[in-house]
């Protein structure tokens, strides 16, 4: 009995991982990162495969890093911008 149940055990586990990991990959496809890396933590506190879970979130860490910058210089130029317009314009 004790390997039955530790093979339902492996079974949900796995089965768990894979669809968390599916959740994460569809989040990741349209680029919506925070979503998709929590996924993959789910998927990683199963402790199966990972070094591919580990390099999903890195790479959902990456491109949140670089979104980070692309809203910080964005929020430069606006503020920049409303300067000039405020200066030039009143």
């Amino acid at each position: 009995m004790k390997s039955n149940n530790s093979e339902s055990t492996t079974n949900t586990s796995e089965s768990n991982f894979t669809d968390y990991m599916q959740r994460g990959d569809d989040f990741y496809k349209i680029e919506l990162l925070r979503q998709a890396k929590s996924w993959y933590e789910k998927a990683l506190n199963l402790n199966l495969d990972n070094e591919m879970v580990k390099f999903r979130i890195s790479e959902c860490e990456r491109k949140l890093a670089f979104e980070n910058k692309v809203v910080y210089i964005l929020i430069s130029i606006g503020s920049i911008l409303a300067v000039f317009y405020l200066i030039f314009y009143n």
